[in-house]
C-alpha cells in the first residue's frame, strides 16, 4: 500500500517538473497559435519523382551493364515503381499538401501568382519541393517467443518504400534568413499479424500469420498522407523559430513544439520533424 503510494507520489513529482520544464514554450506556442498569424506561402512543385530500386535479388546478373542500363534492369524488375504515375503522385501529394496549408491558416499561392505574392505584406516563404524519391526495398520481419528453455524466431523479407523527400524554405525580403533545406524519410511497408503456437499434446511450435501487402493504391494514399503530414511539420518550423525569436537570451529552449491541427493538441518533442542540412 505505502509502495504503491510512493509510486504514484513520484510519478506526480516527475510529471510536474516535465511539464513545468516544458510549460513556458508550450504557452509560447499556444499564444501563436491562438494569434491566428498570417503567413503567405509559395509552393513551387517538383517536376518529376526519382525512383530506385533496391531490390537486387541476383548481384552477377548485372555485373557486365553500365549504370544507366542496371537502372532501366532493376526498373523494369520492380514490384511497384513501374507502375507509379509522377502526375498522380505529385497531384495527390501537392494537392493534399496546399489544403493543409491552407487549413493551418496559410494564404497560399502557386508560380501563377508570383507578381502578387511579392508584394504582399504578411510574413511570406517560398517553399520549394526540391526533390522527391521513391525507393523500392526490402525490410525484415523478425518475431520471436520463449516456450520452455527453447526461443523460437520467425524472420521473413517484407516490401517496403521509402518516400524520401528534399525541400527548400526561404523568408521572403529576409537578407538575414539564409533559405533553409530540410530532409525527411517516410517508410511503409507490408503488415505481417502474426503469431506462435504450441501444439499441447506435441510440444511442436509453429508460426501462424497473415501479411496485409502493399499495392499501389496504399503507395498514392501515403502521397495525400504526407502532403498533409510536411505542411503540419512546416507550421512547426516556423512556430518555433517563433518561439527562438521570443525566447530569453541565454536561456535554452528544451523541447522542440509540435501542434496537431485535427486534434488541437500541442505536444514536447525531442527534435525536429525535418532533419536540416546544412549546406
Amino acid at each position: 500500500m505505502i509502495m504503491n503510494f510512493m509510486r504514484q507520489l513520484l510519478y506526480f513529482i516527475l510529471l510536474s517538473v516535465i511539464l513545468s520544464s516544458c510549460y513556458a514554450e508550450w504557452k509560447m506556442a499556444k499564444g501563436y497559435i491562438e494569434s491566428k498569424p498570417e503567413i503567405a506561402i509559395m509552393i513551387l512543385p517538383a517536376n518529376y519523382v526519382f525512383k530506385k530500386n533496391q531490390k537486387i535479388d541476383n548481384q552477377k546478373e548485372l555485373q557486365n551493364f553500365s549504370e544507366l542500363e542496371k537502372d532501366s534492369v532493376l526498373m523494369a524488375k520492380s514490384s511497384f515503381l513501374k507502375e507509379v504515375s509522377d502526375s498522380i503522385f505529385l497531384e495527390r501529394f501537392i494537392n493534399s499538401m496546399y489544403t493543409e496549408f491552407e487549413k493551418l491558416g496559410f494564404t497560399v499561392y502557386t508560380e501563377n501568382y508570383l507578381d502578387s505574392f511579392l508584394f504582399v505584406q504578411t510574413p511570406a516563404y517560398i517553399f520549394n519541393i526540391a526533390q522527391i524519391e521513391l525507393e523500392e526495398l526490402y525490410t525484415v520481419y523478425e518475431d520471436q517467443q520463449d516456450f520452455g528453455d527453447l526461443t523460437y524466431y520467425k524472420n521473413f523479407d517484407l516490401n517496403a518504400i521509402n518516400y524520401n523527400f528534399w525541400f527548400e524554405l526561404s523568408e521572403l525580403n529576409d537578407e538575414k534568413e539564409n533559405t533553409k533545406l530540410f530532409f525527411i524519410s517516410e517508410t511503409i511497408n507490408d503488415q505481417v499479424y502474426g503469431y506462435f503456437t504450441e501444439n499441447i499434446f506435441t510440444g511442436d511450435v509453429k508460426y501462424k500469420y497473415n501479411i496485409t501487402e502493399i499495392d499501389m493504391d496504399v503507395i498514392y494514399k501515403y502521397c495525400t498522407i504526407y502532403g498533409r503530414r510536411h505542411a503540419g511539420y512546416t507550421f512547426d518550423y516556423i512556430m518555433n523559430k517563433y518561439i527562438t525569436e521570443n525566447w530569453p537570451p541565454n536561456k535554452r529552449i528544451p523541447y522542440y513544439m509540435h501542434y496537431n491541427r485535427e486534434n488541437s493538441t500541442l505536444d514536447m518533442t525531442w527534435e525536429e520533424k525535418f532533419i536540416s542540412i546544412e549546406e
